[in-house]
């Protein structure tokens, strides 16, 4: 679903018609749209109201379909594809919207419009800005994040993965399911705000850093993160699953907080890239954790943070099986505690600190190179 919350930049009546085979019905809109980092291309999308009528004609017709809309403001293609739970098809078209763009006038006095000027369309700006030329021309911000998979759904080869890749997991993951996931890391874990808040002194956030969290989920974690930034500081969340994602841009944007979609284990971004970088509470789940690690150190620049929190198996023999046994056949790794500083200090890292809490390990470093 397009990212409709908040005030749309058109809520209100329309006519969509096609050609083949030809139809018309007056429908109820709301639509929103901006420039398009990438190319400067403006892109505006919506949903049409539910509608029996058409409802039906699409079904008939098939799932996407080109047409055009008009409202008072204007008449323009617009292609008609997706519908949602609850009926409303999902418009989306380019160039000049069918609603008139408001000028604004930022703080220099030179105007521009509404739909490119918001602090969190600012921010998506400077995420897009980020990655390397050869990545950009496949991006797609047209939702409100940085598209880089073209909508391929994110592989799920375990029970875990399939978790992570549902949209019920998605809308409850923050209240429930993450609460479920500490408490199963043992007597002696941290609080959600306790580990928000260590990652925020781990990484040592401040001004105006770049920031990647890798497997952000739905964005609780980096939007945190983003309010200890400020100027053009960026959390940029970085995640595979679409569900999740989606989820970031509709509760967890903000003037600092931006969304990209794609792969971490190649991540699009040059070599010292960012001020910081995290994970947590994901290489357990992912297929090559390790190499996604390596490529959190490559886009880290000489002398910033990384902050991990993942799994510890234990080492008492009967435990360590035990966790082996259970977390093998959901799909999640166990760590041993020298994983990730041995990693670290072979890549000359420095400032390596390391803290086992229950069933967790968090660990962090400086790179030194």
């Amino acid at each position: 679903m397009s990212d409709l919350s908040g005030k749309p930049d058109y809520r209100g009546p329309a006519t969509l018609t096609f050609e083949s085979p030809p139809a018309e019905f007056e429908v109820q809109i709301d639509l929103r749209g901006h420039s398009q980092p990438i190319d400067g291309v403006f892109r505006w999308y919506g949903r049409v109201r539910p509608h029996e009528a058409l409802q039906g004609f699409m079904e008939a017709a098939g799932s996407s379909r080109k047409g055009r809309l008009s409202t008072d403001s204007g008449d323009v293609p617009v292609l008609v594809s997706d519908v949602d739970l609850w009926g409303r098809y999902r418009l989306q078209g380019t160039g000049m919207p069918p609603y008139p763009l408001e000028p604004d006038v930022d703080p220099d006095g030179e105007a521009e419009t509404a739909a490119t000027s918001s602090p969190q369309t600012r921010a998506l700006d400077r995420a897009a800005a980020l990655l390397e030329p050869e990545f950009r021309a496949d991006a797609d911000t047209t939702d409100g994040y940085v598209e880089l998979l073209g909508g391929t759904p994110a592989p799920s080869p375990t029970t875990a993965s399939k978790a992570m890749n549902n949209p019920l997991v998605a809308s409850i993951y923050e209240k429930l399911w993450r609460p479920a996931g500490v408490a199963m890391m043992g007597v002696g874990g941290l609080s959600m705000s306790a580990e928000r808040a260590k990652a925020v002194a781990d990484l040592r956030l401040s001004g105006a850093m770049s920031v990647l969290d890798v497997a952000s989920g739905p964005g609780n974690f980096t939007k945190y993160l983003s309010d200890q930034l400020s100027g053009d500081g960026i959390a940029l969340g970085f995640d595979i699953s679409e569900q999740m994602i989606r989820r970031a841009v509709r509760d967890n944007r903000g003037p600092h907080a931006a969304y990209m979609r794609g792969d971490a284990q190649s991540l699009p971004f040059a070599n010292n890239t960012f001020d910081a970088v995290c994970c947590y509470a994901a290489l357990y789940l992912m297929p090559n954790p390790l190499t996604v690690v390596d490529e959190l150190i490559r886009v880290l620049r000489p002398g910033g943070r990384i902050a991990i929190m993942t799994s510890y198996g234990r080492s008492a023999a009967p435990v360590k099986s035990i966790l082996g046994a259970v977390s093998g056949h959901i799909g999640i790794r166990m760590f041993d505690k020298n994983q990730f500083t041995s990693i670290f200090e072979t890549h000359g890292m420095t400032e390596i600190e390391q803290e086992v809490r229950g069933l967790a390990q968090f660990v962090s470093a400086t790179n030194a190179r």
